[in-house]
Protein backbone atom coordinates (compact mmCIF):
# COMPACT_ATOMS: atom_id res chain seq x y z
CA UNK A 1 0.00 0.00 0.00
CA UNK A 2 2.60 2.85 0.77
CA UNK A 3 4.96 1.55 -2.04
CA UNK A 4 1.99 2.27 -4.21
CA UNK A 5 0.91 5.83 -2.22
CA UNK A 6 4.66 6.74 -2.73
CA UNK A 7 4.63 5.75 -6.39
CA UNK A 8 1.76 7.86 -7.14
CA UNK A 9 3.18 10.68 -4.75
CA UNK A 10 6.41 10.88 -6.95
CA UNK A 11 4.70 10.59 -10.51
CA UNK A 12 2.17 13.37 -9.57
CA UNK A 13 5.53 15.87 -8.10
CA UNK A 14 7.14 14.79 -11.18
CA UNK A 15 4.18 15.62 -13.78
CA UNK A 16 4.11 19.19 -11.68
CA UNK A 17 8.28 19.90 -11.77
CA UNK A 18 7.86 18.95 -15.62
CA UNK A 19 4.99 21.18 -16.54
CA UNK A 20 6.29 23.79 -14.22
CA UNK A 21 9.77 23.32 -15.62
CA UNK A 22 7.86 23.45 -19.16
CA UNK A 23 6.32 27.01 -18.99
CA UNK A 24 9.38 28.55 -17.30
CA UNK A 25 11.51 26.94 -19.97
CA UNK A 26 13.95 30.18 -21.81
CA UNK A 27 16.05 27.59 -23.32
CA UNK A 28 16.78 25.62 -26.62
CA UNK A 29 18.79 22.62 -26.65
CA UNK A 30 21.00 21.10 -29.05
CA UNK A 31 19.99 17.54 -30.63
CA UNK A 32 16.01 18.25 -31.08
CA UNK A 33 14.53 20.39 -28.84
CA UNK A 34 11.90 22.42 -30.68
CA UNK A 35 9.04 25.12 -30.60
CA UNK A 36 5.94 24.86 -32.25
CA UNK A 37 2.39 26.81 -31.99
CA UNK A 38 1.38 24.76 -28.48
CA UNK A 39 4.52 25.76 -26.62
CA UNK A 40 6.70 28.65 -26.01
CA UNK A 41 10.00 30.16 -24.08
CA UNK A 42 9.57 33.13 -21.65
CA UNK A 43 12.49 34.76 -20.16
CA UNK A 44 14.03 34.15 -17.15
CA UNK A 45 12.30 36.91 -15.36
CA UNK A 46 9.23 36.43 -17.41
CA UNK A 47 9.45 40.28 -19.16
CA UNK A 48 9.18 38.25 -22.81
CA UNK A 49 8.23 35.48 -25.08
CA UNK A 50 8.72 33.55 -28.16
CA UNK A 51 6.48 32.10 -29.75
CA UNK A 52 3.82 31.77 -32.62
CA UNK A 53 1.13 34.23 -32.89
CA UNK A 54 -1.27 35.00 -35.66
CA UNK A 55 -1.71 38.43 -36.87
CA UNK A 56 -3.15 40.50 -39.27
CA UNK A 57 -7.49 41.03 -39.84
CA UNK A 58 -10.17 38.82 -38.33
CA UNK A 59 -10.15 36.27 -41.08
CA UNK A 60 -6.72 36.05 -41.65
CA UNK A 61 -4.81 32.91 -40.70
CA UNK A 62 -0.91 34.29 -41.07
CA UNK A 63 0.97 32.56 -38.47
CA UNK A 64 4.63 34.59 -37.15
CA UNK A 65 7.11 33.18 -35.18
CA UNK A 66 7.98 36.33 -33.02
CA UNK A 67 9.24 37.87 -29.07
CA UNK A 68 6.52 40.00 -27.61
CA UNK A 69 6.84 41.80 -24.11
CA UNK A 70 4.24 41.86 -21.76
CA UNK A 71 1.82 39.25 -22.94
CA UNK A 72 0.92 41.42 -26.08
CA UNK A 73 1.05 39.26 -29.04
CA UNK A 74 -1.13 41.92 -31.03
CA UNK A 75 2.40 43.34 -31.78
CA UNK A 76 5.54 41.21 -31.11
CA UNK A 77 9.11 43.27 -30.88
CA UNK A 78 10.70 40.81 -33.00
CA UNK A 79 9.65 39.00 -35.91
CA UNK A 80 11.79 35.92 -37.96
CA UNK A 81 9.62 35.91 -40.88
CA UNK A 82 7.33 39.05 -40.76
CA UNK A 83 7.24 38.69 -44.95
CA UNK A 84 6.91 35.00 -45.07
CA UNK A 85 3.92 34.16 -43.07
CA UNK A 86 2.69 30.52 -42.48
CA UNK A 87 -0.88 30.14 -43.48
CA UNK A 88 -1.25 27.16 -40.88
CA UNK A 89 0.31 25.45 -37.54
CA UNK A 90 2.92 23.47 -39.16
CA UNK A 91 5.24 25.96 -37.95
CA UNK A 92 8.55 24.58 -36.06
CA UNK A 93 11.06 26.16 -34.60
CA UNK A 94 14.38 23.52 -34.73
CA UNK A 95 17.86 23.27 -33.56
CA UNK A 96 18.53 20.16 -34.60
CA UNK A 97 21.44 17.84 -33.56
CA UNK A 98 23.94 18.99 -36.33
CA UNK A 99 23.64 22.41 -35.11
CA UNK A 100 21.14 23.77 -37.43
CA UNK A 101 18.49 26.26 -36.15
CA UNK A 102 15.60 27.07 -38.30
CA UNK A 103 12.28 27.64 -39.14
CA UNK A 104 10.26 25.08 -41.00
CA UNK A 105 6.70 24.38 -42.08
CA UNK A 106 4.95 22.01 -44.10
CA UNK A 107 5.75 23.34 -47.26
CA UNK A 108 9.56 22.76 -45.79
CA UNK A 109 12.25 25.64 -44.77
CA UNK A 110 10.93 28.55 -44.10
CA UNK A 111 14.17 30.92 -42.59
CA UNK A 112 17.83 29.42 -41.80
CA UNK A 113 18.96 31.57 -39.08
CA UNK A 114 22.24 29.65 -38.46
CA UNK A 115 24.12 26.10 -39.86
CA UNK A 116 27.23 25.12 -38.04
CA UNK A 117 30.44 24.71 -39.68
CA UNK A 118 31.33 22.42 -37.18
CA UNK A 119 30.65 18.66 -35.94
CA UNK A 120 31.16 18.98 -32.43
CA UNK A 121 28.67 21.99 -31.12
CA UNK A 122 27.60 22.31 -28.40
CA UNK A 123 24.36 24.85 -29.20
CA UNK A 124 22.30 26.56 -27.09
CA UNK A 125 19.39 29.04 -28.03
CA UNK A 126 17.94 31.46 -24.98
CA UNK A 127 15.49 34.24 -24.37
CA UNK A 128 17.20 36.27 -22.67
CA UNK A 129 15.77 39.16 -20.34
CA UNK A 130 16.70 41.63 -22.64
CA UNK A 131 14.35 40.57 -25.54
CA UNK A 132 17.26 39.27 -27.65
CA UNK A 133 16.55 35.12 -28.49
CA UNK A 134 20.32 34.32 -29.01
CA UNK A 135 21.91 31.53 -29.82
CA UNK A 136 25.40 30.06 -27.88
CA UNK A 137 28.26 28.01 -28.76
CA UNK A 138 30.09 26.26 -25.57
CA UNK A 139 33.47 25.26 -26.84
CA UNK A 140 36.14 23.30 -25.29
CA UNK A 141 37.58 25.86 -22.62
CA UNK A 142 33.90 26.35 -21.33
CA UNK A 143 33.30 29.47 -22.42
CA UNK A 144 29.78 30.71 -24.51
CA UNK A 145 30.61 32.32 -28.26
CA UNK A 146 27.51 34.56 -29.26
CA UNK A 147 27.18 32.97 -32.90
CA UNK A 148 23.67 34.53 -33.87
CA UNK A 149 21.43 37.10 -32.20
CA UNK A 150 17.62 38.73 -32.70
CA UNK A 151 19.62 41.42 -31.84
CA UNK A 152 21.15 41.60 -35.23
CA UNK A 153 18.47 41.57 -37.50
CA UNK A 154 15.54 43.72 -35.86
CA UNK A 155 12.02 44.40 -37.15
CA UNK A 156 10.52 47.27 -36.11
CA UNK A 157 11.15 48.25 -32.69
CA UNK A 158 14.26 49.63 -30.92
CA UNK A 159 14.65 48.21 -27.19
CA UNK A 160 17.52 49.12 -25.26
CA UNK A 161 20.90 47.42 -25.64
CA UNK A 162 20.02 47.13 -29.43
CA UNK A 163 22.22 48.83 -32.05
CA UNK A 164 21.27 50.85 -34.92
CA UNK A 165 24.37 51.69 -37.49
CA UNK A 166 27.19 49.55 -39.12
CA UNK A 167 29.29 46.62 -38.48
CA UNK A 168 32.56 47.39 -41.20
CA UNK A 169 33.74 44.20 -40.81
CA UNK A 170 30.54 42.31 -41.67
CA UNK A 171 28.94 45.41 -44.10
CA UNK A 172 25.61 44.69 -41.70
CA UNK A 173 23.36 46.93 -40.97
CA UNK A 174 21.14 47.41 -38.08
CA UNK A 175 17.84 49.59 -38.83
CA UNK A 176 14.35 49.70 -37.72
CA UNK A 177 11.43 49.56 -40.73
CA UNK A 178 7.91 49.86 -40.31
CA UNK A 179 4.75 47.82 -40.50
CA UNK A 180 2.97 47.73 -44.14
CA UNK A 181 -0.08 48.64 -42.12
CA UNK A 182 -1.57 48.55 -37.95
CA UNK A 183 -2.25 44.42 -39.15
CA UNK A 184 0.41 43.43 -41.73
CA UNK A 185 3.67 43.10 -40.63
CA UNK A 186 5.92 42.89 -43.97
CA UNK A 187 8.07 46.01 -44.08
CA UNK A 188 6.41 49.10 -44.95
CA UNK A 189 7.48 52.67 -46.27
CA UNK A 190 9.61 53.96 -43.37
CA UNK A 191 13.36 53.09 -41.74
CA UNK A 192 14.66 54.60 -38.64
CA UNK A 193 18.43 54.77 -39.14
CA UNK A 194 21.72 56.04 -37.12
CA UNK A 195 23.71 58.85 -39.55
CA UNK A 196 27.15 58.19 -38.85
CA UNK A 197 28.52 61.50 -40.33
CA UNK A 198 26.52 64.05 -38.63
CA UNK A 199 25.61 62.13 -35.48
CA UNK A 200 21.63 61.72 -35.77
CA UNK A 201 18.65 59.47 -36.39
CA UNK A 202 16.91 59.67 -39.54
CA UNK A 203 13.55 58.23 -40.73
CA UNK A 204 13.14 57.94 -44.39
CA UNK A 205 10.17 57.26 -46.40
CA UNK A 206 11.24 54.90 -49.52
CA UNK A 207 14.80 56.12 -49.02
CA UNK A 208 14.10 59.29 -49.10
CA UNK A 209 15.35 61.67 -46.30
CA UNK A 210 11.73 62.45 -44.13
CA UNK A 211 12.32 63.54 -40.40
CA UNK A 212 16.07 64.12 -38.48
CA UNK A 213 16.23 63.97 -34.81
CA UNK A 214 18.98 66.77 -35.22
CA UNK A 215 22.50 66.41 -33.77
CA UNK A 216 23.22 63.91 -30.80
CA UNK A 217 23.38 67.08 -28.04
CA UNK A 218 24.31 65.49 -25.06
CA UNK A 219 24.07 61.68 -23.74
CA UNK A 220 20.58 62.79 -22.81
CA UNK A 221 18.86 64.22 -25.69
CA UNK A 222 19.16 65.33 -29.38
CA UNK A 223 17.77 68.42 -31.21
CA UNK A 224 14.23 67.23 -31.79
CA UNK A 225 14.45 64.29 -29.15
CA UNK A 226 13.56 64.81 -25.30
CA UNK A 227 12.69 61.76 -23.14
CA UNK A 228 13.57 62.58 -19.95
CA UNK A 229 10.83 62.99 -17.30
CA UNK A 230 11.88 62.59 -14.02
CA UNK A 231 10.81 59.14 -13.63
CA UNK A 232 12.87 57.09 -15.59
CA UNK A 233 16.57 58.48 -16.86
CA UNK A 234 17.37 57.97 -20.57
CA UNK A 235 21.32 57.36 -21.79
CA UNK A 236 22.25 57.24 -25.57
CA UNK A 237 25.40 55.49 -26.27
CA UNK A 238 27.26 56.31 -29.42
CA UNK A 239 30.36 54.34 -30.13
CA UNK A 240 32.37 55.01 -33.34
CA UNK A 241 35.26 52.71 -34.55
CA UNK A 242 37.34 51.60 -36.85
CA UNK A 243 34.87 47.91 -36.65
CA UNK A 244 31.42 49.99 -35.70
CA UNK A 245 29.48 52.78 -35.67
CA UNK A 246 25.99 52.77 -34.13
CA UNK A 247 23.88 54.19 -31.57
CA UNK A 248 22.30 52.41 -28.40
CA UNK A 249 20.26 52.82 -25.50
CA UNK A 250 19.64 52.11 -21.89
CA UNK A 251 17.47 53.28 -18.78
CA UNK A 252 17.99 53.17 -15.63
CA UNK A 253 16.17 54.41 -12.37
CA UNK A 254 16.56 57.86 -10.44
CA UNK A 255 15.08 59.36 -7.03
CA UNK A 256 11.74 60.13 -8.65
CA UNK A 257 11.12 56.22 -10.01
CA UNK A 258 8.29 54.63 -7.95
CA UNK A 259 9.57 51.46 -6.42
CA UNK A 260 6.47 49.66 -7.87
CA UNK A 261 7.88 50.93 -11.82
CA UNK A 262 9.35 48.43 -14.52
CA UNK A 263 12.89 50.23 -15.66
CA UNK A 264 11.88 49.65 -18.88
CA UNK A 265 11.06 51.37 -22.54
CA UNK A 266 11.49 50.80 -25.68
CA UNK A 267 11.02 52.74 -29.05
CA UNK A 268 8.29 51.42 -31.52
CA UNK A 269 8.43 52.93 -35.68
CA UNK A 270 4.14 53.04 -36.74
CA UNK A 271 3.19 52.08 -40.20
CA UNK A 272 2.79 56.04 -40.84
CA UNK A 273 6.62 56.82 -39.92
CA UNK A 274 6.09 57.60 -36.15
CA UNK A 275 8.87 56.70 -32.99
CA UNK A 276 6.78 56.52 -30.01
CA UNK A 277 7.97 55.86 -26.96
CA UNK A 278 6.57 53.33 -24.87
CA UNK A 279 7.15 55.11 -21.75
CA UNK A 280 7.21 58.75 -22.12
CA UNK A 281 4.25 58.15 -24.96
CA UNK A 282 5.88 60.96 -26.68
CA UNK A 283 5.87 60.92 -30.80
CA UNK A 284 8.67 61.94 -33.16
CA UNK A 285 8.71 62.27 -36.98
CA UNK A 286 5.62 60.68 -38.69
CA UNK A 287 2.61 62.41 -39.00
CA UNK A 288 3.88 66.05 -37.52
CA UNK A 289 5.61 66.05 -41.15
CA UNK A 290 2.85 67.63 -43.58
CA UNK A 291 4.48 68.19 -46.45
CA UNK A 292 5.02 71.76 -46.54
CA UNK A 293 6.92 72.34 -43.32
CA UNK A 294 10.50 71.70 -42.27
CA UNK A 295 10.20 72.44 -38.29
CA UNK A 296 10.37 70.01 -35.48
CA UNK A 297 13.03 68.28 -38.02
CA UNK A 298 10.71 67.17 -40.73
CA UNK A 299 11.86 67.86 -44.48
CA UNK A 300 9.74 69.50 -46.79
CA UNK A 301 8.26 66.81 -49.68
CA UNK A 302 9.48 67.15 -53.13
CA UNK A 303 6.28 67.09 -55.97
CA UNK A 304 5.21 68.50 -59.06
CA UNK A 305 4.98 72.39 -60.00
CA UNK A 306 0.82 72.33 -59.21
CA UNK A 307 2.16 71.67 -55.09
CA UNK A 308 3.40 75.30 -53.76
CA UNK A 309 5.01 75.63 -50.28
CA UNK A 310 1.21 76.45 -49.17
CA UNK A 311 -0.22 73.16 -49.97
CA UNK A 312 -0.01 70.35 -46.97
CA UNK A 313 -2.13 67.03 -45.95
CA UNK A 314 -4.41 67.94 -43.30
CA UNK A 315 -6.84 65.53 -41.31
CA UNK A 316 -10.61 66.56 -42.17
CA UNK A 317 -13.91 65.15 -41.40
CA UNK A 318 -16.25 65.01 -44.34
CA UNK A 319 -17.33 63.18 -47.22
CA UNK A 320 -17.17 62.71 -50.68
CA UNK A 321 -20.48 62.58 -52.58
CA UNK A 322 -20.79 59.86 -54.80
CA UNK A 323 -20.55 61.40 -58.45
CA UNK A 324 -16.76 62.45 -57.19
CA UNK A 325 -14.30 60.60 -59.18
CA UNK A 326 -12.40 58.26 -57.85
CA UNK A 327 -9.49 55.09 -58.05
CA UNK A 328 -9.11 52.34 -56.59
CA UNK A 329 -5.64 50.23 -56.36
CA UNK A 330 -5.85 47.18 -54.68
CA UNK A 331 -2.11 46.59 -54.06
CA UNK A 332 -1.92 45.23 -50.70
CA UNK A 333 1.41 46.22 -50.57
CA UNK A 334 0.68 49.98 -50.91
CA UNK A 335 0.28 51.44 -47.05
CA UNK A 336 -1.13 54.60 -46.25
CA UNK A 337 1.92 56.74 -46.20
CA UNK A 338 2.25 55.50 -50.29
CA UNK A 339 -1.28 56.55 -51.00
CA UNK A 340 -0.64 59.82 -49.75
CA UNK A 341 2.95 59.65 -51.56
CA UNK A 342 0.87 58.80 -55.03
CA UNK A 343 -1.80 61.57 -54.25
CA UNK A 344 0.62 64.02 -53.89
CA UNK A 345 2.25 63.90 -56.88
CA UNK A 346 -0.54 63.55 -58.87
CA UNK A 347 -1.79 67.33 -59.58
CA UNK A 348 -5.70 66.27 -59.89
CA UNK A 349 -5.96 63.98 -56.38
CA UNK A 350 -7.52 65.63 -53.63
CA UNK A 351 -7.11 63.22 -50.99
CA UNK A 352 -6.69 59.63 -49.85
CA UNK A 353 -9.12 57.79 -46.85
CA UNK A 354 -6.85 56.71 -43.43
CA UNK A 355 -7.54 53.78 -43.72
CA UNK A 356 -7.03 51.16 -46.79
CA UNK A 357 -9.37 49.36 -49.23
CA UNK A 358 -8.81 46.11 -47.56
CA UNK A 359 -9.42 44.48 -44.51
CA UNK A 360 -5.57 44.53 -43.94
CA UNK A 361 -6.02 48.07 -44.27
CA UNK A 362 -3.44 48.15 -47.31
CA UNK A 363 -4.40 49.36 -50.89
CA UNK A 364 -5.68 53.41 -51.99
CA UNK A 365 -8.61 54.79 -53.15
CA UNK A 366 -7.97 57.94 -54.49
CA UNK A 367 -10.91 60.82 -55.05
CA UNK A 368 -10.62 63.89 -57.74
CA UNK A 369 -13.25 66.35 -57.19
CA UNK A 370 -14.89 68.37 -54.26
CA UNK A 371 -14.55 67.66 -50.55
CA UNK A 372 -17.61 68.70 -48.60
CA UNK A 373 -16.31 69.26 -44.47
CA UNK A 374 -18.22 68.56 -42.21
CA UNK A 375 -18.18 71.49 -39.68
CA UNK A 376 -19.42 69.00 -36.53
CA UNK A 377 -16.26 67.06 -37.41
CA UNK A 378 -18.03 63.42 -36.66
CA UNK A 379 -18.20 62.60 -40.30
CA UNK A 380 -15.35 60.28 -41.82
CA UNK A 381 -11.69 61.82 -41.21
CA UNK A 382 -9.70 62.01 -44.94
CA UNK A 383 -6.55 62.94 -45.79
CA UNK A 384 -7.18 66.17 -47.94
CA UNK A 385 -4.59 68.40 -49.59
CA UNK A 386 -5.48 72.05 -48.54
CA UNK A 387 -4.87 74.67 -50.96
CA UNK A 388 -4.28 78.23 -50.00
CA UNK A 389 -6.98 80.46 -49.67
CA UNK A 390 -7.73 82.47 -53.12
CA UNK A 391 -7.68 86.39 -52.21
CA UNK A 392 -10.55 88.46 -54.03
CA UNK A 393 -9.71 90.47 -57.16
CA UNK A 394 -10.52 94.16 -57.36
CA UNK A 395 -10.55 95.87 -60.35
CA UNK A 396 -7.35 97.47 -61.89
CA UNK A 397 -9.21 100.63 -62.07
CA UNK A 398 -10.83 100.75 -58.41
CA UNK A 399 -7.75 99.11 -57.24
CA UNK A 400 -6.02 102.74 -57.73
CA UNK A 401 -8.52 104.91 -56.12
CA UNK A 402 -8.85 102.55 -53.36
CA UNK A 403 -5.18 102.90 -53.01
CA UNK A 404 -5.32 106.32 -53.23
CA UNK A 405 -7.72 106.85 -50.45
CA UNK A 406 -6.61 104.16 -48.28
CA UNK A 407 -2.85 105.07 -48.01
CA UNK A 408 -2.94 108.08 -45.98
CA UNK A 409 -5.80 106.85 -43.86
CA UNK A 410 -4.00 103.59 -43.16
CA UNK A 411 -0.41 105.22 -42.73
CA UNK A 412 -1.73 107.49 -39.89
CA UNK A 413 -3.90 104.92 -38.27
CA UNK A 414 -1.11 102.88 -37.97
CA UNK A 415 1.16 105.19 -36.32
CA UNK A 416 -0.90 106.27 -34.02
CA UNK A 417 -1.76 102.36 -33.52
CA UNK A 418 1.97 101.80 -33.13
CA UNK A 419 2.36 104.63 -30.58
CA UNK A 420 -0.03 103.17 -28.56
CA UNK A 421 1.18 99.68 -28.92
CA UNK A 422 4.75 100.62 -28.30
CA UNK A 423 3.92 102.48 -25.20
CA UNK A 424 1.48 99.79 -23.19
CA UNK A 425 4.26 96.86 -24.50
CA UNK A 426 6.89 98.64 -22.35
CA UNK A 427 4.82 98.99 -19.72
CA UNK A 428 3.70 95.52 -19.25
CA UNK A 429 6.68 93.87 -20.72
CA UNK A 430 8.87 95.56 -17.80
CA UNK A 431 5.67 94.07 -15.54
CA UNK A 432 6.17 90.36 -17.19
CA UNK A 433 9.90 90.07 -17.57
CA UNK A 434 11.01 91.27 -13.79
CA UNK A 435 8.06 88.97 -12.67
CA UNK A 436 9.56 85.90 -14.93
CA UNK A 437 13.13 86.79 -14.20
CA UNK A 438 12.42 86.48 -10.40
CA UNK A 439 10.66 83.01 -10.91
CA UNK A 440 13.43 81.73 -13.36
CA UNK A 441 16.17 82.58 -11.89
CA UNK A 442 18.34 82.36 -8.49
CA UNK A 443 18.46 85.09 -6.15
CA UNK A 444 21.53 86.94 -6.63
CA UNK A 445 22.87 86.12 -2.86
CA UNK A 446 22.69 82.51 -4.11
CA UNK A 447 25.96 80.98 -2.74
CA UNK A 448 25.51 77.41 -4.29
CA UNK A 449 28.61 76.87 -5.73
CA UNK A 450 27.45 75.03 -9.38
CA UNK A 451 25.32 78.54 -10.47
CA UNK A 452 28.32 80.68 -9.13
CA UNK A 453 28.50 83.52 -11.63
CA UNK A 454 31.18 82.41 -14.59
CA UNK A 455 32.36 85.90 -15.11
CA UNK A 456 30.78 85.69 -18.64
CA UNK A 457 27.03 84.88 -18.42
CA UNK A 458 26.42 85.90 -14.58
CA UNK A 459 23.90 83.48 -12.64
CA UNK A 460 22.57 80.95 -15.21
CA UNK A 461 18.75 80.46 -14.92
CA UNK A 462 17.76 77.84 -12.18
CA UNK A 463 14.83 76.58 -14.51
CA UNK A 464 17.03 76.11 -17.67
CA UNK A 465 20.11 74.77 -15.82
CA UNK A 466 17.42 71.65 -13.74
CA UNK A 467 15.98 71.13 -17.69
CA UNK A 468 19.33 70.53 -19.16
CA UNK A 469 20.15 68.56 -16.29
CA UNK A 470 16.92 65.99 -16.45
CA UNK A 471 15.88 67.13 -13.03
CA UNK A 472 13.27 69.72 -13.74
CA UNK A 473 11.01 68.53 -10.70
CA UNK A 474 13.37 69.94 -8.44
CA UNK A 475 11.42 73.04 -9.38
CA UNK A 476 8.55 72.22 -7.31
CA UNK A 477 8.00 72.53 -3.19
CA UNK A 478 8.78 69.23 -2.27
CA UNK A 479 5.06 69.04 -0.23
CA UNK A 480 3.64 69.17 -3.86
CA UNK A 481 4.90 66.37 -5.55
CA UNK A 482 2.99 63.53 -4.26
CA UNK A 483 -0.63 65.61 -5.06
CA UNK A 484 -0.04 66.47 -8.47
CA UNK A 485 0.46 65.99 -11.80
CA UNK A 486 3.85 65.42 -12.61
CA UNK A 487 3.58 65.35 -16.43
CA UNK A 488 1.25 68.46 -16.04
CA UNK A 489 3.94 69.89 -14.00
CA UNK A 490 6.72 69.05 -16.99
CA UNK A 491 4.81 70.33 -19.52
CA UNK A 492 4.19 73.70 -17.90
CA UNK A 493 7.80 74.02 -17.38
CA UNK A 494 8.58 72.80 -20.73
CA UNK A 495 6.28 75.78 -22.04
CA UNK A 496 7.66 78.58 -19.29
CA UNK A 497 11.10 77.85 -21.04
CA UNK A 498 9.75 78.45 -24.32
CA UNK A 499 8.19 81.62 -23.28
CA UNK A 500 11.52 83.30 -22.50
CA UNK A 501 13.64 81.97 -25.23
CA UNK A 502 16.31 84.18 -26.38
CA UNK A 503 14.90 84.82 -29.76
CA UNK A 504 11.88 86.83 -29.81
CA UNK A 505 11.12 85.39 -32.52
CA UNK A 506 11.12 81.51 -31.75
CA UNK A 507 8.84 82.55 -28.49
CA UNK A 508 5.29 81.59 -28.61
CA UNK A 509 2.33 83.47 -28.83
CA UNK A 510 -0.41 83.19 -26.16
CA UNK A 511 -2.74 80.79 -28.67
CA UNK A 512 0.15 78.59 -29.74
CA UNK A 513 0.63 78.74 -25.25
CA UNK A 514 -3.30 77.72 -24.56
CA UNK A 515 -3.24 75.20 -27.25
CA UNK A 516 0.36 73.55 -25.79
CA UNK A 517 -1.24 73.68 -22.30
CA UNK A 518 -4.87 71.84 -23.30
CA UNK A 519 -3.48 69.26 -25.51
CA UNK A 520 -0.98 66.51 -25.53
CA UNK A 521 0.77 67.83 -28.98
CA UNK A 522 4.49 67.38 -29.40
CA UNK A 523 6.58 70.13 -28.05
CA UNK A 524 9.98 71.23 -29.68
CA UNK A 525 13.11 71.59 -26.90
CA UNK A 526 13.80 74.99 -25.37
CA UNK A 527 16.86 76.70 -26.31
CA UNK A 528 19.02 78.92 -24.55
CA UNK A 529 16.42 81.70 -22.37
CA UNK A 530 16.80 84.99 -22.55
CA UNK A 531 17.68 85.87 -18.56
CA UNK A 532 21.60 85.92 -18.96
CA UNK A 533 22.82 88.19 -16.38
CA UNK A 534 22.36 88.45 -12.55
CA UNK A 535 18.96 90.21 -11.25
CA UNK A 536 19.58 93.95 -11.10
CA UNK A 537 16.66 97.24 -10.21
CA UNK A 538 15.73 98.07 -13.51
CA UNK A 539 15.32 102.39 -13.62
CA UNK A 540 12.53 104.29 -15.21
CA UNK A 541 15.11 105.83 -16.62
CA UNK A 542 16.23 102.09 -18.89
CA UNK A 543 12.45 102.54 -20.40
CA UNK A 544 13.31 106.33 -21.98
CA UNK A 545 16.39 104.93 -23.60
CA UNK A 546 15.87 105.15 -27.79
CA UNK A 547 13.93 102.62 -29.86
CA UNK A 548 17.53 100.68 -30.52
CA UNK A 549 17.63 99.13 -27.59
CA UNK A 550 16.57 95.91 -27.74
CA UNK A 551 17.03 94.74 -24.28
CA UNK A 552 16.27 95.48 -20.48
CA UNK A 553 19.14 93.54 -18.27
CA UNK A 554 19.88 91.65 -21.59
CA UNK A 555 16.34 90.68 -21.42
CA UNK A 556 15.01 90.40 -25.25
CA UNK A 557 11.51 92.45 -26.18
CA UNK A 558 9.50 91.22 -28.44
CA UNK A 559 7.09 93.02 -30.30
CA UNK A 560 3.66 91.94 -29.48
CA UNK A 561 2.09 91.07 -32.76
CA UNK A 562 -1.40 89.68 -33.22
CA UNK A 563 -1.91 86.57 -35.16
Amino acid sequence: MLPSMARRIYLFLLVCFCASHALAADTLYQGGDSLNSTNTLVSKNGLFTLGFTRLGSAESNASYLGIWHDNDTSHPVWLANRDKPVADNSGVLALDGSGNMKLTYSGGDLVDFYSSRSSTTNLTAVLEDSGNFVLKDKNSGGQQDYVWRSFDYPTDTFLPGMKLGINHASGQTWYLTSWTSDLVPAPGAFTLEWERDTHELVIKRRTQTYWTSGPLTSNTSFENIFLNTGFLDFSFINVSNADEDYIMFTVSANQYTPQDQRIFSMWQMTYDGNIIDNFTRREFGGTICKGNNADAGCEKWSGPACRSSMNSFELRSGSFVNTVPRKNDDNSSLSISDCMDICWNDCSCVGVPTRGNNGNNTGCTFFYGNFTPDPSGSAIQYHIIVQPEPTGQVPPGKRKWLLIILAPVGFVSMMGLAGLLWYLRRRRLREKYLMLEELLTLDSTSDTPELENDGNKGHNLKAWELWKAGTPFELMDPILRESCSKDQVLRCIHVGLLCVEYNATDRPDMSDVITMLTSEAQLRLPKQPAFSSARSIVEEKSFSKSTECGSINNITMSTMNAR
